[in-house]
């Protein structure tokens, strides 16, 4: 390769690597790192493996032709496997060479190409395999990068093999960062479900139901508030303890899931009290069966861990034109729960 050829080369790595880096979805990083191989390094295939917790590598991505993405993608190595391949091969600097002559375990899945062997010198061999360890600045192995079909079929010169080393450091790198900005946008997601949904239950909070509920269409028709505050539930913390009572609350607030619609926003607003907010036309009756259907469930037989709980429910609720303010609704609706309790004679 002459300084002319090896100079482009190097340009284009450049741009191929500020490509990867751009990208911080993994699977679109891990696309463009065996892309960018294909395109830049001289093989015709590449195919990144990724290193899974137990030690493993799975096959995640493929460049080269459709059909042998589609032979490869997906395929899995054991640690044993790999550990051993990695121990008959020799060293080309930072890479992996292994010899056809040497052989690699019968374990491991390895693609054969279809080309002619030859006794030119230096010629590539169908059963010849190389690899470049992708590795973090603090020697973690994140992956491999597996080539084959180098250019002309002849055993890669020392500057193709620098060229092939340095883009997998650039894409270790690379790697890294996606799985660490996946760490983040993980971290940030379960932050911000914390803020806005109830702990325990996994309903909506406060927060969100009021989010929610400030956001309702004007052109809905119309808007209903329930109220559910449970009866006997604190017999069932005094008698039985808390973490009773938590198992109360987790089957409540799935019975509450199963008889709303999709588009109602259900929240836990205190320690057993619940607010539902229903959109849509002609709520008065439906919310009425609505609220019927929700103390029958309610009122089923818990069975936890330590034995059958029995809870009841008494519900209030209030009707109004969609833009009306649901907080007064929802007043009112507390209003008319606490008037059925009283009837009831129900107990907290």
């Amino acid at each position: 390769m002459g300084a002319d050829t090896q100079l482009q080369a190097l340009r284009a790595l450049h741009a191929v690597t500020k490509r990867v880096h751009a990208s911080l979805d993994l699977t679109a990083t891990l696309e463009a790192v065996a892309n960018g191989v294909v395109e830049v390094a001289g093989f015709g295939l590449a195919a990144v493996n990724l290193a899974e917790p137990n030690g493993d590598y799975l096959t995640v991505a493929v460049a080269g032709s459709d059909d042998l993405r589609s032979e490869l993608l997906g395929s899995r190595g054991s640690a044993e496997s790999w550990r051993e391949l990695f121990r008959i091969s020799e060293r080309w600097g930072t890479l992996y060479f292994v010899d056809h002559r040497i052989g690699v375990p019968e374990s491991l899945y390895i693609w054969t190409p279809d080309i002619e062997v030859t006794e030119v010198p230096g010629a590539w061999h169908p059963m010849d395999c190389l690899f470049a360890p992708l590795q973090s600045p603090s020697g973690e192995w994140l992956g491999v990068l597996s080539v084959d079909l180098p250019e002309g079929l002849l055993r890669p010169g020392a500057e193709q093999q620098e060229i092939l080393a340095l883009f997998a450091e650039h894409a270790a790198i690379a790697i890294q960062h996606a799985r660490l900005h996946s760490a983040l946008e993980r971290s940030q997601a379960e932050a911000e479900y914390a803020a806005t949904h109830d702990s325990l239950t996994g309903l909506a909070n406060r927060s969100l139901l009021k989010a929610r509920a400030d956001r309702l269409d004007g052109q809905l028709g119309q808007v209903g508030v329930l109220v559910i505050d449970l009866d006997g539930f604190k017999k069932v913390n005094d008698e039985a303890g808390h973490e009773a009572g938590d198992e109360v609350l987790v089957v409540v607030a799935e019975r509450l899931r199963g008889h709303l619609r999709e588009s109602d926003v259900i929240a836990r607003t205190g320690g057993d009290e619940f607010v539902a907010v229903l959109s849509g036309p002609d709520l008065t009756q439906t919310i009425a069966e609505t609220a019927t259907r929700l103390r029958d469930a309610i009122g089923e037989p818990i069975k936890g861990v330590s034995g059958l709980y029995r809870v009841g429910a008494s519900v209030g609720w209030a009707v109004g034109n969609a833009g009306d303010d649901v907080q007064l609704l929802t007043s009112q609706a507390d209003h008319a729960m606490y008037a059925q309790k009283r009837r009831a004679g129900a107990a907290a």
